[in-house]
Order: structure tokens, then C-alpha cells, then sequence
């Protein structure tokens, strides 16, 4: 199976008239999500070397903070997009996350995601998506890599 990651981070089309290309909407990112829980891999025979890290900037994850300063946690969701080709496209979705500090059993429930939205008109919901797949964002001399 291919997961070629060429356009991982296309432009969304959005309420905005600049979409950020890293954001989809909340709809999207479910979709995605789902097609991972639900991914057959027997059917799909897919090889975990075609996925097998994400690569993600510095700044990306800093920019995703800046968005809740009051969130201490990010949290990440793997999706799949099926594209026209009938290709997966693997995706890490992000998003702030508020919580306790130092989690337990009893506390582990209490992340909570914070997905930002408009209140008001229930418009904008999006996940952050600024990942890059690898391969073929990988390092060939990574001692993880071989």
C-alpha cells in the first residue's frame, strides 16, 4: 500500500477567505480518525515501515500552544485520509488539551481536548494537522530509521 504524503497539508476550505493549511475541520479530523479505528489491515495489507514516525516542526507544536495558553497538554490522534485514488494518507492530529498535572488512575479522564470554535455559530471547528509522514520525511541515518 502507498501512502504517498504529498499534499498533507493542502488548503482547506473554510469559512475564512486565507483557510490555514494546517487546520481541517472538526468533521474531517472524525472522519479520518474513524478510518484508522476502523482500518483493516489484513484487507488493506499495509506494512508498518510505511508508517512508521511523523515528523513535526519545532515551531508547529509552539504555534498549537500559543493557541490555549491556558492548555498544559497536547494531545495527538492518528487518522487516515482516503484519498480519490483510494490511497490512505496518514495524518497526527492535534489539539490543546487542559488538565492535571500528574495523572493517575482516578485522573486520567480529566484531559480534556480543546477544540476551538466559535461558540456562538458553531463555525471554525478544526484539528491541527502539521505532521509529515515517514517515509518519505524520514532521516536514512537515523539509528531509528534502520
Amino acid at each position: 500500500m502507498n501512502l504517498d504524503v504529498k499534499n498533507t497539508n493542502a488548503p482547506v476550505n473554510g469559512p475564512t477567505a486565507n483557510p490555514d493549511p494546517y487546520k481541517i475541520p472538526l468533521k474531517t479530523a472524525k472522519e479520518w480518525i474513524n478510518n484508522w479505528l476502523e482500518f483493516d489491515l489484513q484487507k488493506a495489507k499495509i506494512q508498518p515501515n510505511e508508517m512508521k514516525a511523523f515528523a513535526i516542526r519545532k515551531q508547529d507544536i509552539q504555534d498549537l500552544s500559543d493557541l490555549a495558553p491556558d492548555a498544559n497538554w497536547i494531545r495527538m490522534y492518528i487518522g487516515l485520509e482516503l484519498l480519490d485514488t483510494g490511497i490512505y494518507q496518514p495524518h497526527l492530529l492535534m489539539v490543546n488539551a487542559i488538565g492535571p498535572e500528574n495523572v493517575s488512575a482516578v485522573t486520567r479522564l480529566k484531559i480534556k481536548d480543546l477544540i476551538n470554535y466559535d461558540p456562538e455559530t458553531l463555525q471554525d471547528q478544526y484539528v491541527n494537522d502539521f505532521s509529515k509522514v515517514c517515509p518519505p520525511y524520514c532521516d536514512p541515518d537515523s539509528d531509528l530509521n534502520n
